[in-house]
């Protein structure tokens, strides 16, 4: 009996076999496919980052998770009493700081992406930002040391990396007079002028303390001393109270920031919140101070051409301080003569604010969006930034191109007076000349004279003949032609001060490594050509260095042995101001850098550390410095006792 074929369902059978065939395979083509994301995307996770891509993974990993603690849950610590501050007489918007940031950036994107060329990988891969993104965002800002540290792992060591990369190619080291690079750091140590030279500086102020509306409404064009240092009336209630608090506010921090300029002769600095960043500049009309806020979080979303993130313009920022013109002292002297002082401090403005009006938005405080179009900017080979993607987009997406007169200060007002009094201490000023500050291009370099013998300027002491070994024994002979010094170490002491008093960047140069009660200069007397070694102090340190010239007296006798020659000691008219020390107003003069001979006089020295024995290449033996924390030992000057044997 045959049966017949059931064809349809033999028809289903292979349809339904052919489909799931179908089906697995596209799900093992599916899973390959994924895997093939993912691998790809793990090797873009790991690899190293393009200049744009290392940008735009910053500020969306780093920038954009940023959040300000609660005010109620910060720390607070003691607040600091108001101190006098150099301030300007008027604030400014600096207009020009976008067109001036875009220049140098286009610069930047050239050397770091050069047109018709691959980019190079050059920066960090995403997954190390990843987790100190994951890090940031998981704790919000709650201190200055908070700020610091997320500063200087989401800003700073990136700027660093990117300034350092730009140092390899010998056009745009050349370009930006990059030397050997730059270097973050927080301490305050003295630099040495000879390799070293500070750029700008950097405040830290958290979100909580100040806040980007009270940025936004405080900072705007305004007769500053007039206005808030010294205004006729202070409003004391309503919008205008809020309006005047912010002004107060910002205005104290960034006056804070305007002094160091000053003191340390710097064009640009910045101060940020973590999610503001107020960019600083002193002229060489140093009376008014320009500033710029940006807001990268919103800029980033607006229409802004060029720098907006914070590591774009903290970038461009330093790449200008490269480039600055170097201020001298005779620069910060004058700048210092005509500007009013401001008795104030950040945290003292604060809390001078009721904590209700601190939390209320003062009128104007809104964010406005800055447009900024220029024909300079309109290049087709370079594109302004293009909008910041996520993460995962970016990793598949190709990378895209792109006169003002000097005023003076009102006649009323405090000022810091050139004197031999504690560098904090504020006089009444008189009527002075005013001098106006005047750009030095390229810094003084270190003058060239060698230092005079132990034997040249200890017969100098002695008013003997001259040290025909000194290597500047012709100069010495170049007046009387004789063998005998033309001069006393007290006429020296006496030109050496009249010389600075009238310049302090000319034959007086920063060398070595600053101690903890003094610098050391290079100090020469042109006319003769003694070179010696000056070691400057504060008025507040002058009290215990000046010890150290009575210990020098006590060791008379073993100067230019065991102890340089000491010359004399000297009060600056100028301020010399030096970075990580202060303002430098006293000065001890002495030849350029035992145990057992000074302890001979009586003299313990308390400080015998590597750092205050030096070996003199002249005499071949060792001499030790440094005699401020030494003291007077009684019982080492008394007569030894002698020996007596009985007559047996």
């Amino acid at each position: 009996m045959t049966h017949s074929v059931d064809y349809k369902s033999l028809f289903l059978k292979a349809e339904k076999k052919s489909k799931k065939a179908d089906e697995e395979r596209r799900k093992a083509e599916e899973g390959r496919r994924q895997e093939k994301i993912l691998r790809e995307q793990a090797e873009a996770r790991n690899r190293q980052t393009t200049f744009e891509e290392f940008i735009q993974y910053c500020h969306n990993l780093l920038s954009k998770p940023l959040k300000a603690g609660d005010p109620a849950q910060s720390t607070t610590g003691k607040i600091p009493s108001p101190t006098g501050k150099y301030c300007p007489l008027r604030l400014e918007s600096w207009t020009d700081c976008v067109s001036k940031q875009q220049r140098v950036y286009n610069s930047v994107r050239q050397y770091l992406h050069p047109l018709g060329s691959e980019a190079p990988r050059l920066f960090s891969p995403c997954i190390v930002l990843e987790e100190y993104g994951q890090r940031f965002a998981a704790r919000p800002i709650t201190s200055e040391k908070d700020l610091e540290v997320y500063e200087r792992f989401a800003v700073e060591n990136h700027v660093f990396d990117i300034i350092s990369a730009l140092c390899k190619i010998p056009s745009a080291r050349e370009e930006f007079g990059l030397g050997d690079g730059v270097w973050f750091d927080n301490h305050a140590n003295a630099l040495d002028e000879n390799t070293r030279t500070l750029l700008t500086t950097v405040e830290y102020k958290p979100l909580y303390r100040l806040s980007n509306e009270n940025l936004r409404a405080g900072l705007r064009p305004m007769n500053f001393y007039y206005e808030i240092v010294d205004p006729e009336t202070v409003p004391t209630d309503g919008p205008e109270k809020l309006r005047y608090n912010a002004a107060h506010l910002a205005g104290s921090a960034i006056v804070q920031e305007y002094h160091v300029m000053i003191q340390e002769g710097l064009e640009y600095l910045y101060l940020t919140t973590g999610l503001g960043v107020v960019l600083l500049r002193v002229p060489d009309d140093c009376s008014t101070l320009y500033y710029y806020l940006g807001e990268p979080n919103l800029d980033v979303e607006s229409v802004i051409e060029g720098p907006r993130t914070a590591k774009e313009r903290v970038l461009c920022l330093c790449l200008m301080s490269f480039q600055s013109a170097y201020r001298d002292q005779s620069w910060r002297n004058a700048a210092r003569s005509q500007l009013s002082i401001w008795k104030t401090s950040f945290g003292h403005a604060r809390s001078q604010i009721l904590p209700g009006e601190l939390r209320q938005k003062p009128p104007g405080s809104d964010y406005t969006s800055l447009e900024y179009t220029s024909s300079e900017m309109t290049s087709s080979e370079y594109q302004p930034s293009s909008p910041f993607k996520s993460p995962a987009s970016l990793s598949r997406r190709p990378s895209t191109r792109s006169t003002r007169s000097t005023r003076c200060a009102p006649a009323n007002v405090n000022r810091r007076e050139d004197s031999s009094e504690p560098d904090d201490d504020l006089t009444p000023a008189a009527q002075r000349k005013r001098e106006s500050p005047q750009r030095h291009v390229g810094r003084f370099r270190p003058h060239s004279y060698e230092f005079c013998t132990q034997k040249c300027l200890l017969s100098l002491q002695r008013s003997d003949v001259l040290d025909p070994q000194c290597p500047n024994v012709k100069l010495h002979r170049a007046v009387l032609k004789t063998d005998r010094h033309p001069i006393r170490a007290a006429e020296l002491v006496s030109l050496v001060k009249q010389r600075l008093d009238k310049n302090l960047d000319e034959y007086y140069t920063l060398f070595g490594q600053c101690g903890s009660y003094g610098a050391p200069f290079k100090v020469t007397c042109a006319a003769y050509g003694y070179t010696v070694v000056g070691k400057g102090t504060t008025s507040q340190l002058w009290h215990e260095v000046l010890q150290e010239a009575e210990i020098y007296h006590i060791l008379q006798s073993i100067q230019g042995s065991a102890v340089p020659v000491f010359l004399g000691l000297l009060n600056l008219a100028k301020i010399y101001f030096l970075h990580g020390a202060g303002e430098i107003r006293h000065m001890l003069l002495m030849s350029w850098g035992g145990e057992e001979s000074i302890l001979s006089l009586g003299i313990v020295h308390d400080d015998l550390r590597p750092e205050n024995l030096l070996w003199n290449e002249e005499l071949q033996q060792v001499l030790i410095i440094d005699f401020h924390q030494c003291h007077l030992n009684h019982q080492l000057l008394l007569p030894k006792p002698t020996s007596v044997e009985n007559d047996t």
